[in-house]
């Protein structure tokens, strides 16, 4: 069905099926490796191929929860040090150059940039979507319609890169200034690109992988092609990058979207009468839930651990309810004087959690609570064209800033902030470290 794929998931198979000596090896005990990350400050551990690999906080002894001083900013670090695990990172698309950052949530430093397709700055990146065990996918929008949009999968752990060259090395990016051409970054697994013109958007992971190989699973993609032709929903094999199946994506042009813990995958369209759609899991059936009230909550989309579809857009933020259909609507313009338009939306957890979080073209990021959805209050953050908003493991808010071609690290207890330098033009408003998923598919 897929009318142009490169992949490597072959490969791939090969080296997470266990082929490693590590990978038998019984060295790891999953009850011990999780006292002993505890015992080392971070959160929690688990034994990836015979591999103690910790997650949480690295300060050793340190509790997550305390209280931060009013002028203590998020940790920063760039002595190197030990990073808690394949997830520890946040993926941004920096649409105007056509590659993606990939940045140590711990150390606040890009570590890896990629070219994202075979079409240069063409590519035209945007959403990106993590996985349970760390890998992602980015989608190339390529909105002349001459350049194929297509979808690009990256492995998370170097362990998972494939040494196509057979060198007995891993050729990959080591930093924003080692971009490798096209097909010879070897932690690039597959490419698969849809007919033109398609624009592909909304992208999502569907959680079914196993997180400790990371094998399995599924990727959704939804297609805006502008009236040109009929918008798509695809679903793709998340090792290979096959089409296994594809469906109309109604309700206008696709633009947020999400995965519950069903695994059905939700989007919300943009520019016309505003929605949200759902897909079924299993058989892409789909269903569509009119966005009502004042206002046009339909740019970004988040889904919390109770099932309820959060979307931003306009000047508000609206929490939905698929069991009974009820919705709350905040409007927060009355609240955020210099709030003009929000995009991306995500839930909180650990630091950031019992909170919504939603990004506002000023540079503001919102605070909505999440029991009542109220308005909680803004913290000014960036330049305008602030386009989204994430959250890492540990619980701080991450926001990317177009016009500033930066990140930014900010903790949600203190509303200090770190700056991360990254490509030209992000335009990220997704699940850019897998927490969304995480919330979801383990609460």
């Amino acid at each position: 069905m897929t009318e142009g794929r490169v992949a490597f998931g072959a490969a791939l198979a090969v080296v997470l099926c266990g082929c490693g000596e590590s990978s038998n090896s019984g060295s790891c005990e999953p009850a011990a490796c999780a006292a002993a990350c505890r015992t080392s400050g971070y959160t929690s551990g688990s034994c990836t191929d015979g591999t103690c690999r910790c997650t949480g906080a690295t300060d050793a002894g340190a509790d997550s929860d305390s209280d931060a001083g009013a002028d203590d900013a998020p940790e920063a670090r760039d002595d190197g040090g030990e990073d808690p695990g394949t997830r520890s990172f946040i993926w941004i698309a920096n649409t105007g150059e056509g590659t993606l950052s990939k940045v140590n949530t711990v150390t606040a430093v890009e570590v890896a940039r990629y070219i994202t397709g075979p079409y240069g700055t063409a590519n035209d990146p945007s959403r990106t979507s993590v996985n349970r065990h760390g890998d992602m996918v980015v989608t190339n929008r390529n909105p002349n319609l001459i350049a194929r949009s297509s979808t690009t999968k990256f492995a998370g752990d170097e362990a998972d890169c494939v040494d196509r060259n057979g060198n007995g090395a891993i050729d990959t990016s080591t930093g924003p200034g080692d971009v490798r051409p096209w097909l010879e970054d070897e932690c690039m697994l597959w490419n698969t690109e849809f007919g033109p013109p398609a624009g592909g958007r909304p992208t999502a992971w569907d959680g079914r992988e196993d997180p400790e190989t990371g094998l399995g699973g599924h990727v959704w993609v939804a297609t805006c092609s502008w009236g040109l032709r009929a918008n798509v929903v695809y679903r793709l094999d998340g090792d290979t990058g096959e089409i296994l199946g594809e469906g109309p994506a109604p309700g206008g042009c696709p633009y947020g979207g999400a995965v519950d813990r069903n695994g059905d995958f939700w989007y919300v369209n943009n520019h016309t009468a505003p929605r949200i759609v759902r897909v079924d899991g299993g058989t892409m059936a789909t269903a569509e839930y009119p966005i009502g009230g004042i206002g046009l909550c339909h740019y970004g989309i988040a889904i919390d651990s109770d099932g309820r579809i959060w979307t931003g857009g306009s000047l508000c933020v609206r929490r939905f309810d698929p069991g009974d259909e009820s919705e709350v609507i905040t409007q927060v313009g009355g609240d955020c004087p210099r709030c003009t338009m929000l995009r991306g939306i995500a839930v909180g957890r650990e630091l950031s959690a019992g909170f919504v979080w939603a990004a506002d073209s000023s540079g503001d990021i919102v605070k909505i609570d999440q029991a009542s959805g109220a308005f909680v209050t803004s913290i000014p953050v960036g330049v305008p064209d602030t386009i989204g908003v994430a959250i890492d493991f540990e619980g701080y808010v991450w926001a990317v800033s177009q016009g500033a071609n930066a990140a930014y690290k900010i903790d949600p207890r203190t509303s200090t902030f770190v700056t991360v330098p990254i490509g030209n033009g992000p335009y990220t408003y997704s699940d850019m470290t897998g927490v969304q998923l995480e919330n979801v598919i383990l609460l």
